[in-house]
């Protein structure tokens, strides 16, 4: 019981301290908006371009997980704020995504654990948040249910924690290729700055993503086990 409950706080600590970055980030290049007018699509679009790559459709995501490629697809989908907005946020998200195209392009292997790890997210969190739910409402469950709580929630983490070198490669290959580009995408070297400072923290994207699965789920579950009042 303790192993768990340590291996948890562990997994719990890292995640939230990933997390923390990206969120910084995020909001912090939120409100720095491109002088260039050129939106998350755009982008994506000429960074793949520039890589003689035609075949990927770029469409506006939905949903949890807006921010995604489909290797089997050939889809990148990115939220509807990334995909049309112009926001030094979105430019770095969006050109991060892209990286993964550039990653299945080149035959980059690991980028299908990054796969398996959001689908895996996506079906385990549903069955975490019920186990949690009938915990709250039933008796009976104890040190068990606490048991396997932890050490699911722990595994769709650390699973999801593993493929940050995916993320950090998919990064690193976009940033290449915008150094290669001409003519330049941005409109100053502050605009390029802050893109990239976007691309480097949102490797940590999908981290973020576990909390949102966790969090929407328990907005439709958790209601359900508070008390009526007469």
């Amino acid at each position: 019981m303790q192993l768990f409950l340590l291996l948890f706080i562990v997994v719990l600590a890292l995640t939230m301290w990933v997390r923390g970055k990206f969120r910084k980030a995020y909001d912090e290049e939120l409100k720095n908006i491109a002088a260039s007018g050129l939106t998350g699509a755009e982008l994506a679009r000429r960074i793949l371009m520039a890589r003689g790559i035609e075949v990927v459709e770029i469409v506006r995501g939905r949903g949890l997980f807006a921010d995604f490629y489909d290797p089997a697809r050939k889809r990148l989908t990115l939220a509807p704020q990334h995909f049309s907005g112009s926001t030094y946020a979105a430019l770095g998200i969006a050109a991060h995504e892209a990286g993964h195209v550039l990653q299945h392009r080149e035959g980059h292997h690991p980028l299908h654990w990054r796969v398996s790890a959001i689908r895996a997210t996506m079906w385990l969190s549903l069955p975490l948040v019920v186990l949690g739910l009938l915990m709250i409402i039933l008796p009976g469950f104890g040190k068990t249910g606490v048991m396997v709580l932890c050490a699911g929630w722990s595994m769709v983490a650390g699973y999801n924690l593993l493929t940050l070198p995916v993320e950090l490669d998919a990064t690193e290959r976009v940033r290449r290729v915008i150094d290669e580009m001409r003519p330049k995408p941005f409109s100053c070297l502050e605009e390029k700055l802050g893109v990239e400072r976007m691309m480097r923290a949102a490797s940590a994207a999908h981290v973020d993503g576990v909390f949102n699965v966790i969090s929407w789920l328990g907005s439709w579950f958790l209601p359900a086990a508070e008390p009526k009042k007469d």
